[in-house]
């Protein structure tokens, strides 16, 4: 009497559950639903009598590389159990989120004969949890361009002094544990306040997004970084790059600089503009430190602008420093380029 009394609570627990149940046969490689409650019919819309005898992956509707699917399969495969959440279709094929609770049932024998499966929508859930992470998304998308916003110059669009200075130091470590060259180049336009009195400040921003942009062009390695260091002044700093080829493409950028035709606004004719630059190489890192190659590139742009006279030249040669002014034992070349 007992035991009858159990199997009828039993039963009519399996008819009062939320969750739908299903019971599906082990011994056959199909393993085909040999039994659904009432709240699977519910929840799915189909009855009982259209899924009994076949798999239940008639649930997955066209969605067969899901990843949960694989962990079920390797589940059954192993003949253990496994919890996981899977996107379904209903019969009239609208979709849902359900969390599949899979449970081997042995027999006196130690085997398996059957699995339980105990299905729980979770749509609800899954769409509070997919709204939270697109905000979370939204808010690293935009913390990420705040930070950028912060490396970067407003005007020209390059990076900044901040950027410059903390990429510096990690890319002399890099080049010091790499045992690869790295040049700095400083870079000013000649005689902008004057331009800037001459023209006025809108004619000078364009002038300042103009050389920006042609920095941009000459050193548009993935390893280059054109930085804005304040003003009228540019930095470059250029990885593996030694003095001969710094020398160049320094070369290189004047004779882009100066063809460029900046518009003046009503003046007869554009506006000229040249650069002075200097170089500074470091090839071997016994010695000294990032700060060392930044004050000798500064030094070199100093000498560059004093030996011009504030005088505009068209051609410039490299010519290296004298021993007495060149940091001794540090592995830093400069040069200056004058006419």
């Amino acid at each position: 009497m007992k035991k009858g009394l159990d199997l009828h609570l039993f039963h009519q627990a399996i008819l009062a559950s939320t969750d739908g149940l299903v019971i599906a046969d082990a011994s056959t490689a199909d393993l085909p639903l040999i039994y659904v409650n009432p709240a699977f019919e519910k929840l799915t819309g189909y009855a009982a009598a259209e899924v009994l005898g076949h798999n239940c992956r008639f649930l997955q509707g066209g969605e067969t590389d899901q990843l949960g699917l694989a962990l079920i399969r390797a589940a059954l495969e192993n003949r253990e159990g496994c919890v996981v959440t899977v996107r379904n279709y209903r019969k009239d094929g609208t979709p849902f989120w359900n969390e599949l609770s899979l449970n081997p049932i042995l027999n006196a024998d130690g085997d398996v004969t059957h699995f339980l499966g105990k299905l729980t929508d979770v749509s609800a859930r899954v769409a509070a949890e997919q709204k939270l992470l697109s905000r979370h998304k939204l808010l690293l998308s935009r913390k990420r361009e705040l930070e950028t916003l912060a490396l970067r110059d407003g005007l020209t669009g390059l990076y900044n002094r901040r950027a410059f200075d903390e990429q510096l130091e990690r890319e002399w470590n890099r080049a010091r544990r790499d045992h690869t060259p790295l040049s700095l180049l400083m870079i000013d336009i000649d005689h902008f306040k004057q331009f800037n009195d001459t023209y006025g400040h809108p004619t000078g921003d364009q002038c300042l997004q103009s050389v920006a942009q042609a920095i941009r062009r000459c050193f548009a390695r993935g390893s280059d970084l054109v930085a804005r260091y304040g003003g009228d002044e540019f930095v470059v700093l250029a990885s593996a790059v030694d003095r001969k080829q710094a020398l160049q493409r320094a070369d290189q950028l004047r004779q882009c600089v100066k063809s460029l035709a900046i518009d003046t606004r009503g003046n007869a004719s554009p506006a000229p503009v040249t650069l002075s630059v200097g170089v500074a190489t470091a090839s071997t890192f016994q010695k000294g430190t990032h700060q060392d190659l930044l004050l000798a590139a500064d030094r070199a742009l100093y000498l560059t602008k004093r030996r011009r006279h504030h005088r505009v030249v068209d051609s410039v040669v490299a010519t290296p420093l004298t021993s007495a002014a060149r940091p001794r034992g540090r592995g830093i070349e400069e040069s200056v380029l004058t006419p």
